[in-house]
């Protein structure tokens, strides 16, 4: 117990430490002790408001859908939040105890320990006493009594389950890689708040409580909220299917805790259970053609098949551009099931080809800074002697050979879905002609005005000066790719409905077109002003 002691006092230490403003470091991390300890506050009285209320509803349906989506959303968050935010907390990390004579059993019960003392665990134990209210309103005392074990188990469960899976993962969780994967996934989570709640509130406005109430009893009767559902059927006297909810509680704590007690040794040494990995490099062209994606290795080599392979594999390694390609896939999918598919009165917000010409805006308007995210790598194009026509087809290549399939495939869903199969050729014409129009745009833009970009690592950081103008720019360069689509426009207005499958060949077509002539344009120009471009986009030191 006093080996466990100390685990506490470690943790006390380092939350005291982040309250001493001590240098620039200091203070950031006071400020951000600050802003932990108001989010944990909101939290808690949000959570605890909500469990609160929904647990004493007279309505069942909505008591178990509140419930069981509640609780299973807090222990979720639970699991996956530390893979995102490895490294933050200096007790998480196993492997620092490696070297200390700490019994497996002390080692493990005081992380747990350790970990109920912060700010998360302490807003989930508050939150989740909300249910203590439930009880109290439907079964009286016995009720309310038997929601605070229910509400302990549960914070036990998020917190072994935390740790559990942060030792499974902790080798893998070290790599750059895992780590920039993290931050695409934080993005996409981000991304993802306000298209959830929307697509929520849109499934309950058109369907009622009857989808929710089905996911909640189901969630009820997992370990993700089972505590949770636990304190309703006590509120309803219903004591055996209440002790048989917190039973799977139990049964995945001892699973949790058999897990975690298998992989923490292998945490604390650093070892990875997927062995060595041999990279074997095969084909006639040996490395070089290993570095061209399988899905150009039967075009012929040349200087734009060269540069749409250097790109696709930025693309994947750049943690940038996947920042980027993550939130450009929530906006492709988002419009069009928000403003066609979940929308009043079977009437759609909008047509589809509106919607994806819009999208192929947004997705070719990405190009606006292509050369910024190169850096100096770009002076390797510069002393080869690139041509500029060249360059930037490839780059616009580059970004089809990865979008077209996903806007594809969401349009083709979407007129499915609706169902607006008739208008899926129109749709996908419109969204070439509002791709190829802001893509040559874009480009053009990047040769005349570029800017450096901030470092690579860093995703959410952002170049000092002129954010306003550039946003700006940007939206300009929207507005004028959207009116550069006049005919495509005119075409879907004017064509009777029977021959608006000609939008297709239209609009890829004007796609191809404005990307031909953008690249003409653009691509001398480039050529004039390599250099000037390289000072642009050089990082400042």
């Amino acid at each position: 117990m006093a080996l466990i002691r100390h685990f506490v006092l470690l943790k006390l230490r380092i939350l005291g430490n982040g309250m001493r403003p001590r240098g620039t470091a200091g203070s950031k991390r006071l400020v951000m002790f600050i802003v932990g300890v108001v989010l944990g506050l909101w939290m808690a009285t949000a959570g605890f408001a909500v469990l609160a209320i929904g647990s004493s509803s007279d309505d069942a349906d909505v008591r178990i859908a509140v419930v069981g989506l509640t609780g299973a959303l807090v222990t979720a968050g639970w699991l996956l939040l530390p893979l995102l935010f490895f490294g933050v907390d200096e007790t998480i990390d196993p492997a620092r105890f490696a070297l200390l004579p700490i019994p497996r059993r002390i080692l493990t019960t005081g992380m747990v320990v350790a970990a109920c003392v912060g700010i998360p665990a302490v807003a989930t134990l508050i939150a989740t006493l909300g249910l203590v209210v439930g009880g109290a309103v439907r079964g009286g005392t016995p009720a309310a009594l038997f929601a605070v074990p229910a509400a302990i188990l549960s914070l036990l469960l998020c917190v072994l389950g935390s740790r559990a899976v942060t030792s499974a993962f902790a080798s893998m969780l070290r790599s750059r890689r895992m780590r920039d994967l993290a931050i695409i996934l934080i993005v996409v989570v981000s991304g993802s708040l306000g298209p959830g709640q929307l697509a929520i509130a849109s499934l309950v406005e058109q369907n009622g409580l009857g989808p929710l109430t089905t996911a909640g009893r189901v969630l009820g009767w997992t370990p993700l909220a089972a505590a949770h559902a636990a304190v309703l059927e006590a509120g309803e006297g219903r004591w055996p299917l209440a002790m048989a909810r917190l039973a799977i509680v139990v049964v995945a704590l001892a699973l949790l805790a058999w897990w975690w007690s298998v992989t923490l040794e292998q945490a604390m040494l650093g070892t990875s259970t997927t062995g060595p990995r041999d990279r074997k490099v095969s084909g006639s062209g040996g490395a070089v053609d290993a570095l061209i994606p399988a899905v150009l290795r039967g075009l012929p080599a040349g200087g734009l098949i060269a540069i749409v392979a250097r790109d696709l594999r930025y693309f994947w390694r750049d943690p940038r551009w996947r920042a980027s390609f993550a939130s450009l896939g929530i906006v492709s999918l988002f419009l069009p099931f928000m403003l066609v598919v979940m929308t009043d009165e079977g009437r759609a917000a909008a047509p589809l080809p509106a919607v994806t010409l819009f999208i192929g805006v947004i997705i070719g308007i990405s190009l606006a800074n292509i050369f910024g995210s190169d850096g100096l790598a770009f002076a390797t194009h510069l002393l080869v002697g690139v041509p500029g026509r060249m360059e930037l087809r490839a780059r616009i290549v580059s970004l089809a050979l990865v979008v077209v399939p996903l806007l594809t495939l969401v349009t083709i869903m979407v007129g499915l879905l609706r169902p607006a199969a008739a208008s899926v050729p129109a749709a996908l014409g419109t969204a070439a002609a509002g791709f190829g129009t802001a893509a040559a745009l874009s480009v053009t833009a990047a040769v005349l005005m570029p800017y450096p970009m901030p470092q690579a690592g860093n995703p959410f950081a952002v170049s000092s000066g002129g954010a306003l103008l550039r946003s700006l720019l940007v939206l300009v360069g929207m507005v004028s790719a959207i009116g550069m689509t006049g005919p495509v426009i005119a075409a879907y207005v004017l064509l009777p409905e029977t021959l608006i499958w000609l939008l297709l060949p239209i609009g890829g077509g004007w796609g191809v077109f404005a990307v031909l002539i953008g690249t003409y344009i653009a691509g001398d120009a480039l050529d004039r002003r390599g250099p000037e471009v390289l000072t642009s986009i050089t990082p400042r030191l």
